[in-house]
């Protein structure tokens, strides 16, 4: 059997073009290289260099072996990779900063299949709206954020971070189910200019006041929550009307509400986000979970566009 380190010892003769020069690099003395070379003849049972002018150039054989020696290395560096990342799984690490709605629709799921895939893995949570979940992240308080932007506003992405979309999120409109828009093919926010509005984050906030100044008013909103089912329960019961993501809609949705179609809401766009540069492991590994379960989410029927 043809031994490997002395292979790397021919690759490095053939590389550099001389014994001396291959010892130099390997810290070996210029006998022992030769006698590793001496050994590897034997064992392939043929000339593997020839000496050429002051140094040595490659047989057939020699070419042929050291293609096979650079095959082999470059798959135990793959190999190497791997299992080092499977040990990195193993004692891994995760603070996640991530706002609420994402938090009960995405990570319970990415955690379980997480959990199966590298159980000892630890994550812990911040919840945060995307002001502060980006703040973590800068500061170093945190190694992955899941954030939303609104059309119009710019990404809080910059060149420290790597942004990873996972997917939109439809903002509904929501009224009492005996409101006269209720019923409605297509909701104008006009139509909603004297009505009490309730909200969620100021993010959100800011949003239903970009929306209505486009529809031309701007919205009395009397009851601000980050509460969406406190939100819910204030429309089903008459007191206000909302526009609410549609994930906060499909984790829960209060009898009495109905949700006419109002594309003046648009969407907004929820993405990961992650240092810039290698990732450890354990980071990758929720980050797959968490794009995976969004896609699936995406496609539930609970969870209508």
């Amino acid at each position: 059997m043809l031994d490997l380190q002395r292979g790397r010892v021919l690759r490095e003769v053939a590389r550099l073009g001389s014994m001396t020069a291959a010892a130099k690099a390997l810290a070996y003395t210029q006998p022992a290289v030769s006698h590793h070379i001496a050994r590897l003849e034997a064992e392939a049972g043929t000339p593997l260099v020839i000496r050429h002018g002051r140094g040595v150039r490659l047989t057939e054989a020699g070419r042929i072996l050291v293609e096979h020696v650079e095959d082999v290395l470059a798959r135990m560096a793959d190999a190497e990779e791997r299992i080092a990342a499977v040990a990195g799984l193993r004692a891994g690490r995760v603070r996640i900063a991530m706002f609420p709605t994402a938090t009960a629709a995405l990570l319970p799921d990415a955690l379980a299949a997480l959990r199966d895939r590298a159980p000892d893995v630890s994550v812990t949570l911040v919840e945060a709206e995307p002001p502060r979940a980006v703040a973590a992240l800068r500061a170093g308080e945190a190694d992955l954020a899941v954030v939303f932007a609104h059309p119009g506003v710019p990404s809080d992405a910059d060149s420290r971070f790597r942004e990873i979309p996972l997917g939109v999120d439809p903002i509904r409109l929501g009224v009492p189910e005996d409101h006269p828009l209720a019923g409605a093919e297509k909701a104008a926010l006009a139509d909603l200019a004297d009505e009490t509005w309730a909200s969620g984050c100021e993010r959100c906030r800011d949003h239903l006041v970009w929306a209505c100044a486009r529809a031309g008013f701007e919205p009395r909103v009397a009851f601000a929550t980050d509460d969406h089912i406190a939100v819910q329960r204030l429309v089903a019961r008459g007191v206000a009307v909302t526009a609410l993501p549609g994930l906060a809609f499909a984790l829960h949705r209060e009898p009495g509400v109905a949700l006419p179609p109002a594309p003046e809401l648009e969407e907004r766009r929820v993405a990961a986000l992650v240092p810039a540069g290698p990732r450890p492991p354990a980071v990758s590994a929720l980050l797959d979970e968490l794009v995976a379960v969004a896609r699936a989410y995406d496609r539930s029927p609970a969870y209508d566009h």
